[in-house]
């Protein structure tokens, strides 16, 4: 088997098995939402990138994570009161609350069952360890919304946890389906922290400068919502009185007006909040991309450094 756009596609949907109509209906619906199946697709070069081939149990496993992230997003929404992903209504809009956090459940423990079969137990332990991590930054997103004093280590708290070690897990497991060689899972797992650490800053800069369209969702949702990100933070030093007041008041608001939104966006323009995250985040992209120096000189390593090198360039 190859790495397949289309066969990931179709494959997700087969091990999406339940009894349950409304399940499939759920996590069809949110699959059908579309994503880039970054997840599923580190898995699968990372395994052939070391080890020259795609073992069969490596494929379920791909899948695991890509539930696994369903599964978050499904209750993100839900928590953040979502209204629009990739330009169509949440799953929770047209499903409703308790129906979508039971269906997250669901997949949390598909992917579980999955890798019982198809894993092994350090595996399991990897991915049960970036679970829980999600977890905790999850709530302590939470705990500092509307919190102008939001420190830069909490945000990479925040973030490690929302996003970036499950694309390290994702490395580590698709190089844990060929080889039992530690250094070479933990190089694959710094790779993926990286890389994710990197994807989400630029997805906080989108945020602020992202065409609505390309992006599929409103811009300027952190700051609606009360949340300090990278732009924001890094130049909380630079603002005169007078605007580090106004952004305080804002993050506080819960119902903020655009006109105020744009006003901050202004802000963190001006005092260069979009350049300082766009270095940050090619910096830690070199980061991920030395963790491969060690990989033979393969099509899936270059393949790998260049979706590391896209998440910077990307646009949605």
């Amino acid at each position: 088997m190859v790495i397949d756009r289309e066969s990931i596609e179709r494959d997700l949907r087969e091990y999406l098995d339940s009894d349950v109509r409304f399940i499939l209906d759920v996590g069809g619906y949110i699959l059908n939402g579309g994503g880039k199946r970054l997840r599923p697709i580190l898995v699968l070069k990372f395994a052939k990138a070391v080890g020259g081939y795609i073992p069969e149990n490596t494929y379920p496993i791909a899948y695991a994570m890509e539930y696994l992230h369903t599964a978050s997003l499904l209750h993100d929404d839900v928590v953040d009161g979502s209204q629009t992903r990739r330009g169509r209504p949440t799953a929770n809009i047209v499903f409703g609350n308790p129906t979508c956090v039971l269906t997250g459940d669901y997949m949390y423990s598909l992917a579980l069952y999955l890798f019982s079969i198809y894993g092994d137990i350090d595996m399991i332990r990897n991915v049960s360890n970036s679970v829980k991590k999600m977890a905790e930054g999850q709530l302590l997103e939470l705990k500092r919304i509307g919190d102008i004093n939001t420190s830069m280590e909490d945000y990479f708290k925040i973030i490690e946890g929302k996003t970036a070690v499950l694309f390290g897990s994702c490395c580590y497991v698709g190089t844990g389906t060929v080889s039992k060689i530690q250094d070479l899972k933990d190089r694959a797992y710094k790779f993926g922290l990286n890389m994710g650490l990197a994807f989400q800053i630029v997805d906080d800069v989108l945020d602020y400068t992202a065409d609505p369209g390309k992006l599929g969702k409103t811009v300027l949702n952190d700051l609606r919502e009360g949340k300090m990100t990278y732009p924001l933070i890094s130049i909380l030093s630079n603002l005169n009185q007078e605007e580090r007041d106004f952004i305080s008041k804002l993050l506080k608001d819960v119902d903020p007006v655009e006109e105020e939104l744009l006003k901050a966006r202004d802000i963190v323009v001006k005092h260069g909040g979009i350049e300082n995250s766009i270095r940050k985040a090619k910096h830690l992209v070199n980061i991920a991309i030395e963790n491969l120096r060690d990989l033979p000189e393969t099509v899936e390593k270059r393949e790998l450094i260049e979706m590391a090198t896209f998440i910077v360039e990307r646009e949605f």
